[in-house]
């Protein structure tokens, strides 16, 4: 779901398992926020992610690539999963904007 504070932000929240099926729209939903007029950042919410995998990673680092390509700030928001901040961290994703913090998961 893609939504926009009336400032600039473009917010994209994404939910379900982010892999191999999904990723490569994921790239693209994330590119053409960041073609969008405004400069405003691009805050990726991941609340509702029951998993990503390296695909999903790799996505989220191809949407970084575009969102600097139109000098658009970027942040990944609301990780939920160990695993999945662990694998933002290795992949340089958690340094980007704000520190990916890392919650226990909700039961």
């Amino acid at each position: 779901m893609k939504s926009e504070d009336g400032e600039g932000t473009i917010r994209l929240s994404i939910s379900g398992d982010v892999d191999n099926d999904v990723a490569p729209a994921l790239t693209d939903i994330i590119a053409n926020a960041a073609d969008q007029p405004g400069t405003g950042p691009i805050v990726v919410d991941l609340d509702r992610v029951s998993a990503l995998t390296a695909a999903g990673i790799r996505a989220l680092l191809e949407g970084r690539a575009a969102a600097e390509r139109c000098d658009r700030p970027y942040r990944i928001v609301n990780v939920h999963d160990e695993t999945a901040g662990h694998a933002l961290r290795v992949s340089g994703l958690a340094d980007i904007a704000e520190p990916v913090t890392v919650v226990h998961q909700r039961r």
